[in-house]
């Protein structure tokens, strides 16, 4: 979610960033993404137009009213805002979060189809949409020794951030900078992710949009939950340039005891590198759409971009 400026949200940074992020940097985890959950929870009462926005696009995906998992509208909003919470400020558990602990935050299925890959010397392209908190996958993957790469958006924004938020991002920025991962700038030259598939990297992109508001990168529309969406293909390309496997992963809340998120990482999707390099395009939109039709159907209030699926946002 995006939100506008004010000088309510400079004081709300300057406190939560501050003595705040302190206070919750210095908790066992994963009590930090406890906190910020309820505070996304609580959120909901004081952000109108952002709440009303969510619901109306819930409403377009879902017109019965109830979401396909059975939830009424209202509760996925909620789950939306305690997930942008969790996303925004899961910084503050990466330095708590290691090779001792991590299963407190994540549990990851499939580690064994990613990890045999990887064994065999082989680079990974892992295509993820903007669900739960995002980069915890990415951080723990590193935190058990896989030689992770991010493609990330650079400094894209739809706001002008003001002086306060600058400095929020730049604290935002410092603590993300303790992932042990690569990143790369998704505006620059794609080059030097193949060399990285090529040593053997497991690759992270998105496939649902950038996060901050400006699309990059070829993007082909398909279904998803009855609309036409703009579906990332850029993973595709590296897995086909590359001859590296292409992977799904995407994480949810855990609704059972244990772990408090879960990553699940899919089977391969396959390609055939034979065919021109539009079809084989064409033909990872075709997975990755039905992928993010099934996964947001059944993870709704686990999904970041709520507020971006309308006409002219996600949605051509």
């Amino acid at each position: 979610m995006i939100f506008g400026e004010g000088r309510a949200k400079d004081a709300y940074r300057r406190v939560l960033w501050g003595p705040v992020a302190e206070g919750l940097m210095s908790l066992p985890g994963p009590w930090d993404q406890w906190v910020v959950r309820a505070l996304g929870r609580s959120a909901v009462r004081f952000a109108g137009r952002k709440h009303q926005e969510v619901l109306d696009n819930l409403r377009r995906a879902f017109p019965s009213g109830v979401a396909a998992n059975g939830s009424p509208l209202e509760q996925v909003v909620s789950d939306a805002f305690a997930t942008h919470f969790a996303n925004q400020y899961i910084g503050f558990s990466f330095p708590s979060c290691g090779k001792d602990n991590w299963p407190d935050y994540l549990e990851i299925r499939g580690l064994d189809v990613l990890q045999s890959h990887v064994d065999e010397g082989r680079g990974v392209v892992l295509a993820h949409p903007h669900m739960g908190p995002a980069q915890l996958p990415l951080h723990v993957l590193g935190v058990i020794g896989l030689p992770m790469v991010q493609v990330g958006g650079g400094r894209i924004t739809r706001v002008t951030l003001s002086e306060t938020g600058e400095w929020a991002r730049q604290r935002r920025a410092q603590l993300e900078s303790r992932m042990p991962v690569d990143v790369h700038d998704g505006k620059h030259f794609l080059r030097p992710l193949l060399r990285s598939l090529a040593s053997g990297s497991v690759v992270m992109t998105a496939a649902d949009g950038t996060g901050g508001g400006e699309e990059i990168g070829r993007r082909l529309n398909r279904p998803v939950l009855e609309h036409s969406m703009g579906i990332a293909v850029g993973s595709v390309w590296l897995a086909a340039m590359s001859g590296a496997p292409l992977l799904t992963l995407h994480c949810f809340r855990n609704p059972r005891p244990g772990s408090m998120y879960v990553a699940e990482i899919g089977s391969e999707i396959p390609l055939d590198r034979d065919q021109p390099m539009d079809s084989i395009l064409e033909d990872g939109a075709d997975h990755l759409g039905d992928w993010l039709d099934r996964i947001l159907r059944s993870h709704p209030g686990d999904w970041l971009f709520w507020d971006g699926f309308a006409p002219g946002a996600l949605l051509p």
